[in-house]
């Protein structure tokens, strides 16, 4: 499974875990399949369920941080920055190199606006999302929780 994914074989290997269930491991691997395609909307409904309780609305400290960090990868592409920064500020491991990259790319995104974008943006009257947020990595990761430049070969 992850051969085919290291090799850019996501479709193949999404094919692989489509089995239903309650595996939180092949539950990611379908996720990390799903942000690699840039099927962001169908990732998130599937991590929504691993991070939180049913009917809860913060995160289980319980959960390992790659659930997290692949939860909020998959909310900030599908344009909910706000939702995904927030779920990387809780019970976020500071040292995760996956956690702190994607921080690192939503600063950047948030200084890239100019000042009367974030004024709009602060008082509610814009939407947050209406410029791009680009990784320099590949989105969503294992339990090893590696992260891999996008210009891996």
């Amino acid at each position: 499974m992850k051969s085919l994914v290291a090799s850019g074989e996501f479709a193949k290997a999404l094919s692989l875990v489509q089995i239903p269930g309650t595996d939180f491991l092949l539950k990611n691997a379908k996720g990390v399949c799903l942000l690699r395609l840039g099927k962001f909307d169908a990732a998130v409904p599937l991590y929504r369920e691993i991070v939180f309780n049913a009917g809860c609305v913060w995160v289980r400290p319980e959960v390992p941080t790659f659930y997290k960090v692949n939860f909020a990868t998959a909310l900030i592409l599908s344009g909910n920055i706000d939702g995904g920064s927030n779920i990387l500020a809780q019970s976020m491991d500071e040292n995760n190199e996956a956690a702190l990259r994607l921080q690192a790319c939503v600063q950047r995104w948030r200084r890239s606006y100019p000042l009367w974008k974030k004024i709009v943006w602060a008082v509610g009257l814009g939407p947050a999302n209406n410029a791009p947020l680009t990784l320099d990595f590949e989105p969503g990761v294992f339990e090893d929780s590696v992260v891999y430049p996008l210009s891996r070969t």
